[in-house]
């Protein structure tokens, strides 16, 4: 007998964020999230994402003879339908066994309470914001997800398609093979472009001292270049803050790179992360009693990054910025012996972004897709991947 449950106390929020850790246990492929962040998120009276009007969310779980077997989430970003003038709900943290009925069930109630608080159309998967995990894996299913990524099985596209969502946008991922010593032609090229632009490399000190100075300049320039892009919003200073609290522990100053002009003011950022989904993965997202020192010992121990994000100023974007970004992060991945980077996601429209890595030799790792559906039955009103407008 199948039941929903609207998620609505600890206990059953406890059961919400452990489903998926228990449900891929034996995968060797999904990393979790981290089980305290996740339940500060969804908790009304913690999460920074709701504390505000800046966003609603509600969760649901299907129980089958009391047994958790499917779980998804709403969110209506109030903050987003405003920016893009849309009445729509995210489909987030969906996750179901090979139940076609327990996905169609838990599915139709984060539906049809979307409809009931005025929303005519839901897509997704999505989170609070873009630094979250977005996309529905659709190809690359025998890959390592990073810590950043969520993992799901093929059945989960299969389920939704019969269900009538179509794709939306998708995002690609690349894995990056680091040589064992840093290409001359790109430290040349980074030369002239500092030259040619006045452009100079930030000397960063420490991850506090880059904290500290440039705390708001970097998210500033997030929200200036990220703006535009499918699904995204602006950071509160809440928000700020809690993503900062989040990773700081595992920034590596020599993984970052801030750029600024003869002025001193910052032009473009990149930094990577240490990867650790290996050590979350093993700790199954609970940080005590060992996840801590896991994580730390793989951060004393890196081989993998990830490329988290990289952003320049619009007027320096066919400069040849990017290229000084790059060529610092690689001489330090060299100089650490980095064996691989693998890349964001990156909008398969956003061409000048993927581009970017061509002269590193790129290899295709996984895809993944935001799905859409009317709610009201009418025609769907597309988003534009790049300018986030509706077509």
């Amino acid at each position: 007998m199948y039941k929903i449950v609207e998620v609505n106390n600890h206990n059953l929020l406890k059961k919400f964020v452990n489903f998926p850790v228990t449900l891929y246990e034996e995968n060797p492929y999904y990393v979790p999230e981290l089980t305290s962040e996740e339940m500060k998120n969804l908790n009304p009276k913690k999460s920074v994402y709701l504390k505000t009007n800046l966003n609603q969310c509600k969760c649901f779980l299907c129980l089958k003879d009391d047994v958790v077997v499917a779980r998804a989430c709403g969110i209506i970003s109030n903050v987003h339908n405003e920016k893009t003038n849309s009445k729509r709900i995210r489909l987030s943290r969906f996750d179901t066994i090979e139940d076609f009925e327990a996905a169609k069930m838990v599915i139709e109630a984060v539906e049809n309470w979307g409809k009931s608080m005025g929303m005519d159309t839901i897509h997704g998967p999505l989170d609070f914001n873009d630094l979250g995990r977005e996309g529905m894996l659709v190809e690359g299913f025998d890959h390592l997800s990073t810590f950043e990524t969520q993992y799901n099985l093929p059945y989960y596209s299969q389920f939704l398609e019969k269900l009538g969502y179509q794709k939306e946008v998708d995002w690609l991922e690349c894995l990056i093979p680091v040589p064992h010593e840093p290409d001359k032609r790109n430290e040349r090229l980074a030369e002239i472009v500092k030259k040619r632009s006045k452009l100079h490399e930030v000397e960063i000190k420490s991850v506090n001292w880059l904290i500290k100075n440039y705390y708001d300049e970097i998210f500033d320039l997030i929200d200036e270049t990220y703006g535009t892009l499918y699904g995204t919003i602006p950071f509160t200073p809440e928000i700020r803050k809690s993503l900062v609290s989040q990773f700081k522990l595992i920034l590596d100053k020599d993984f970052v790179c801030l750029i600024a002009d003869e002025n001193g003011k910052l032009a473009g950022f990149g930094f990577a992360l240490p990867n650790i989904a290996r050590a979350v993965q093993r700790s199954k997202g609970r940080l005590f009693p060992l996840g801590w020192a896991r994580i730390l010992h793989s951060l004393n121990n890196v081989e993998v990054v990830d490329m988290a994000l990289i952003g320049v100023l619009p007027q320096y974007q066919d400069t040849g910025a990017t290229s000084i970004i790059f060529n610092s992060i690689l001489k330090n991945m060299c100089k650490r012996k980095i064996k691989v980077a693998e890349t964001n996601v990156q909008l398969e429209e956003n061409f000048k972004s993927i581009k970017l890595f061509d002269p590193y030799n790129p290899k295709h790792k996984c895809r993944r897709r935001s799905y859409v559906k009317s709610l009201d039955g009418k025609e769907i009103k597309f988003h534009n991947a790049m300018t986030n407008t509706t077509t």
